[in-house]
């Protein structure tokens, strides 16, 4: 059966509640200038919400933040501008709420903070891990000399070429159902790839640190 909206998995003893973008139900309006939705433009609102269920464990709903990002300036026209959606998220007070403080300090590319950051468990990060594409670190390990990053991923492109050779491990349960379209649009078979999975810790680029309060 195709995975739904939305998949409880585990990750590292929770189960987080996972938003799947990979569905077409997902039709609520994320719009710049166009006629997107969450299913087509969601990626960075699907991370947040991935983000603070880690941090606090509450579920949230992308609708209302898709809303909040739209009427604060964090939608931009290749997606999430995360530095103006974090910004608003911290002036309002709605960041504390979520469990999380912002630190204004833009997009970032200092792997080593990033490391250290998330091995301290100090919070989570947004980030690419492929260029257009946003999605969430929680954890940190090193394995057998090896720096590793955990990504909750609402696309779940682990098997994706442009992710797939730096995959390190693929977390079970966190498997993902979809359809593989033609360019008609017409549905030829069914793909897997997981959500949640151990990526090299140097392919991270652009990210933001959602500081724990």
């Amino acid at each position: 059966m195709l995975t739904g909206k939305t998949k409880a998995i585990p990750v590292l003893g929770r189960t987080l509640t996972f938003f799947n973008q990979r569905s077409r139900d997902w039709t609520h309006p994320y719009p710049y200038q166009d006629s997107a939705t969450l299913s087509s433009a969601g990626c960075g609102i699907f991370s947040l919400c991935h983000g603070v269920a880690w941090l606090t464990g509450r579920e949230q709903s992308p609708e209302q933040w898709a809303d909040f990002s739209v009427e604060n300036g964090g939608r931009g026209d290749d997606g999430t501008d995360r530095p103006a959606l974090l910004h608003a998220l911290q002036v309002t007070g709605n960041a504390a709420a979520l469990g999380f403080r912002y630190e204004e300090d833009g997009l970032r590319n200092d792997l080593d903070t990033l490391w250290d950051f998330l091995l301290n468990e100090r919070g989570v990060s947004l980030c690419n891990l492929r260029v257009g594409h946003i999605v969430c670190l929680v954890a940190a390990r090193e394995r057998e000399g090896r720096r590793e990053l955990l990504a909750i991923d609402s696309y779940s492109e682990s098997a994706s070429e442009k992710v797939r050779d730096r995959v390190a491990e693929v977390l079970p349960g966190s498997e993902i159902l979809y359809p593989i379209r033609n360019n008609a649009g017409l549905i030829v078979g069914e793909g897997m790839s997981y959500a949640a999975f151990w990526v090299d810790a140097a392919t991270p680029r652009d990210f933001n640190l959602l500081h724990r309060v």
